[in-house]
């Protein structure tokens, strides 16, 4: 973590000196040519000079570690900073501004109009590459306003470009040109400014911090064997990092230590699959969720009046079923292809019908290295004595089935 704070005042470190070279290149120029698009946006450049230094102590500021009286980090001091460069970048938008409408009916004299032009056309390639760099690097750490000073140093390509025309304009005489050239620059300003803002303070209100983001969490959450469902994510933005909290929903024969573990599991794996994940905080609930799947291991093929098998690993056949409450939505049989083998054939049969997302099973007898694997995954076994699938399920359903809690054999 900390490595990534400093990648990234590494890079606010190379704009801001660059910035502030081009800031004070241009200011002396413009002074001596008399160009107010030149001085214009120097002025710019200065306050961009100032977003990345802030830049640059917010990311060093949000790398300390967590006290007693900031337990959650220093991170939002790093929207804080983005805040205050989008404040200074409007600034420099309003400046630019004025000073332009004051120029609009006025025709300037251009000294020296070929360094202001070369000046002008160094800024804006140099100021783009280092632009995008920022920007790279921004995205790669998730720092807001390292990623919002980027595209600051971006626009002098287009700003560049304006100062560039404003600059023509006055060599050639041609009135209006030049002020319009830095209300345009101005107007563009404002919007970075603005859309910059706009996400500081939404992360400093604790905002969700993106669809996809929360999208990709909601993926692994589906995919991790043995939980039935979640509720209540929620997730909020500090710096460049994402904090969160989940309720999951776990089988009833899940112990505390074993759920305290799926937990711990659960939010190392949404780190490992989703970067900007600092710290998920994941409540488990032993309940089931309304859609749940059923497993029964049979001997013969005949719908709900199918009997039970003798076996679990050598059953001939497995039943799946599918139910909603107290409803059966759907159910389905699959050969046992493990029914013949002579070593292993519960571990393997678990493995099975683990890949059928199952959460619950009812067999007569299951071995300790079938069950423990089972219950590794947090599906629920059940004992059933005699029946069908139709009174296995009834029972199960009413609650009268007795959780397995030892296996039935040794082997």
């Amino acid at each position: 973590m900390i490595d990534i704070f400093k990648k990234g005042q590494k890079t606010a470190l190379i704009a801001g000196f660059s910035t502030v070279f081009f800031a004070i290149a241009k200011a002396i120029v413009g002074f001596i040519s008399g160009s107010i698009v030149l001085l214009a946006d120097a002025l710019h450049s200065a306050a961009d000079s100032f977003s990345t230094f802030f830049a640059w102590v917010g990311l060093k500021i949000a790398k300390k570690e967590p006290t007693e009286k900031f337990p959650y980090g220093f991170y939002k001091v790093e929207n804080i900073t983005a805040l205050i460069i989008s404040g200074l970048i409007l600034f420099a938008g309003f400046e630019i501004i004025k000073e332009s409408i004051g120029k609009i009916f006025v025709v300037g004299e251009l000294n020296i109009p070929f360094i202001a032009i070369g000046v002008a056309v160094l800024d804006a390639v140099v100021m783009f590459f280092i632009g995008t760099y920022e920007m790279k690097v921004g995205k790669q750490i998730n720092s807001q306003s390292l990623t919002a000073d980027g595209k600051e140093s971006r626009m002098h390509l287009f700003s560049s470009s304006l100062v560039l025309i404003g600059l023509l304009a006055a060599l050639f005489k041609i009135m209006y040109l030049e002020g319009i050239m830095g209300i345009l620059i101005s107007l563009f300003i404002f919007k970075i400014g603005i859309e910059s803002g706009k996400d500081s303070i939404l992360a400093l209100i604790d905002v969700s911090p993106s669809k996809e983001i929360e999208e990709k969490i909601k993926k692994v959450l589906g995919n991790i064997s043995g939980v039935r469902g979640f509720e209540n994510l929620k997730l909020r933005k500090a710096g460049p990092f994402v904090f969160g909290e989940v309720r999951v929903k776990l089988g009833r024969s899940v112990s505390i230590n074993r759920a305290k573990e799926i937990s711990d599991n659960i939010e190392k794996e949404i780190k490992k699959k989703v970067k900007s994940v600092d710290s998920l905080m994941v409540g488990v609930a032993p309940e089931a969720v309304e859609g749940r799947k059923l497993c029964i291991p049979v001997e013969k093929e005949q719908g709900l009046d199918s009997k039970i098998s003798d076996y679990f690993g050598r059953a001939k056949k497995f039943i799946f079923i599918e139910f909603k409450k107290s409803e059966v939505k759907n159910f389905y049989f699959k050969d046992n292809p493990f029914s013949e083998q002579k070593v292993r054939a519960g571990l393997e049969a678990s493995k099975f019908v683990l890949k059928e997302k199952i959460d619950s099973i009812i067999t007569k007898e299951m071995g300790p290295i079938s069950l423990y694997a089972l219950r590794d995954n947090v599906v629920d076994v059940y004992q059933g004595i005699d029946g069908s699938v139709e009174e296995l399920l009834e029972k199960f359903l009413k609650g009268k089935l007795k959780l397995l809690g030892e296996p039935t054999k040794e082997k």
